[in-house]
């Protein structure tokens, strides 16, 4: 008799935690949502080539080179290279 108390006591107890922490993981991914912080969702351009297209207002675009990986040499060539072709660009 008392165990089975205990156990109706101890299965609404499970069952009370089990909905919070339901109602817990629902709020919480509802409202996390609201604080993502990418840029992913509301960004409209779908990859890097699309930026070219999209971005393009008519003047000259000079893209930087697929074999530059690192800072150091993307800024060498800005440097270096970049005012050498804006040169030949510019009438």
């Amino acid at each position: 008799m008392i165990l089975d108390v205990l156990v109706a006591i101890l299965a609404a107890v499970a069952g009370f935690l089990a909905a919070i922490w339901l109602l817990v993981l629902w709020a919480g991914e509802r409202t996390g949502a609201a604080f993502d912080r990418s840029p992913e969702p509301l960004d409209p351009i779908i990859g890097p080539r699309d930026r070219i297209v999209i971005c393009d207002g008519g003047e000259p675009f000079i893209p930087m080179p697929e074999h530059l990986r690192t800072q150091d040499e993307m800024i060498a060539w800005m440097t270096k290279e970049l005012p050498k072709l804006t040169a030949r660009e510019t009438p």
